[in-house]
């Protein structure tokens, strides 16, 4: 559902398998900041794709709470999630009563040698 690859202002970023646990993804945003994206389908169908992209954005003071930063629709809008819900593949919108899971997926950047 996913693509492998996915290209930002010149710069191609790679799927990372498997999911990544909480402690794996708080340090590799910590240690990569500004280099992972997540890539959200927010499609209600499911042999459709509506990718949308986020920056994801990551501090100690952050605790568990990580912020998604919108780079491809809806510019400049922000969602803040747990690191929780991206290591089991998802992030959760809660709009009067109702939960709504996206699945979601985490990509690095390519380092070229």
């Amino acid at each position: 559902m996913f693509p492998a690859t996915i290209t930002k202002r010149n710069t191609s970023y790679q799927l990372i398998e498997p999911t990544l646990t909480e402690t794996e993804i708080r340090d590799l945003l910590l240690q990569k900041r500004y280099e992972i994206f997540a890539v959200v389908n927010e499609s209600l169908e499911k042999t459709e794709t509506m990718f949308t992209t986020f920056l994801v954005l990551h501090a100690a003071e952050f605790e568990n709470n990580v912020i998604l930063y919108d780079v491809s629709r809806q510019l400049h809008t922000t969602i803040t999630t747990e690191l929780f819900f991206l290591s089991k593949g998802y992030i959760e919108f809660i709009d009067v009563g109702i939960v709504d899971r996206y699945p979601v997926r985490m990509y690095k950047k390519v380092d070229i040698i």
